[in-house]
């Protein structure tokens, strides 16, 4: 996913728009994390004199594996992100600041700016939905589709005791 920043470079406090589409067809980002069909971006970047900045919304869907049941699922995501370019000529201005995007060429690639988006969305649990009861810690039965029949393990003689007050 590349902007052409060539035109914006040359006018300051001016505003251009880009509509960007990848066809991605079930790529791993990350573990048990893929992108599938195709992503879109609309981005909108104004010039502000020394370096550029970015708002926008990342448009995908989404392959994740419930961290439950262990299911795979879709999920659609709509994301709001910034992106700050500089030009390698304005870098000393800025020392070096590690969340800016450099380029020296006017086509800038804004993938990995995308994909890091993304996979800072994602929850710490990824869930299929909040009611998955996951998998019997005994027999591996997914308890959304059917109940098994596991005994509990016995309790501790230690707190027998404790259990007959209850």
């Amino acid at each position: 996913m590349r902007v052409d920043l060539s035109w914006l470079k040359l006018h300051p406090k001016e505003t251009e728009r880009f509509h960007l589409e990848k066809l991605y067809g079930n790529v791993e980002i990350a573990k048990g994390v893929h992108l599938l069909d195709q992503a879109m971006v609309d981005l909108e970047v104004t010039n502000t004199g020394r370096l550029m900045v970015g708002k926008g919304e990342i448009k995908a869907r989404m392959e994740l594996e419930c961290d439950r049941c262990l299911n795979r699922f879709e999920r659609e995501v709509e994301l709001p992100f910034t992106v700050e370019f500089c030009s390698e000529d304005n870098r000393a201005f800025f020392k070096n600041e590690e969340t800016f995007v450099y380029f020296v060429e006017p086509q800038v690639d804004i993938e990995p700016v995308i994909i890091e988006t993304i996979l800072l969305s994602l929850p710490i649990t990824t869930l299929c939905s909040q009611e998955c009861k996951g998998l019997c810690s005994i027999c591996g039965q997914d308890l959304n589709l059917a109940e098994c029949h596991c005994q509990e393990k016995e309790i501790d003689p230690r707190w027998e005791a404790l259990k007959k007050m209850l």
